[in-house]
C-alpha cells in the first residue's frame, strides 16, 4: 500500500469518526497508520506547509512533499475515499468496457 493510499484510508478513518461525532480514542490513533500525521494536519492552518511537516515528523523534504500531496484531501473525506482502491470490487482495477461485456457469473 503507498504512502497516499494510507493517507487517504486515514482521512477516511478521521472523516467517519468526525461524522459521527467522535474523536479516536488516543490510545487507538498510535495502531492506526497515518492517523496522528491526518489529525496533526487538520489542526494545522491552511495552506499546510512542507517545513511543518519536516519539522513535526522529521522528514526529508522529499518525503515531506509527498506527504503534503497526499495531505490534499484533510479536510474532504468523501474525495480522499474515492482514492481508495476497492478490492472487494469483482471488476477492481479493470477498464468500464470490460466490466460491461462481462456477465454477473464469469470469472474476471
Amino acid at each position: 500500500m503507498t504512502t497516499a493510499v494510507m493517507v487517504s484510508w486515514a482521512i477516511a478513518v478521521v472523516g467517519e469518526f468526525d461524522a459521527a461525532g467522535r474523536r479516536i480514542p488516543e490510545n487507538v490513533v498510535q495502531l492506526l497508520p497515518m492517523v496522528d500525521v491526518v489529525l496533526w494536519a487538520k489542526e494545522q492552518p491552511l495552506p499546510l506547509q512542507v517545513d511543518a511537516l519536516q519539522a513535526q515528523f522529521g522528514l526529508s523534504r522529499a518525503t515531506a512533499y509527498r506527504w503534503l500531496a497526499a495531505l490534499q484531501d484533510v479536510h474532504d473525506p468523501a474525495a480522499a475515499r474515492e482514492k481508495l482502491p476497492d478490492d472487494r470490487a469483482p471488476f477492481a482495477g479493470r477498464p468500464k468496457e470490460a466490466q460491461l461485456l462481462r456477465g454477473a457469473g464469469d470469472r474476471v
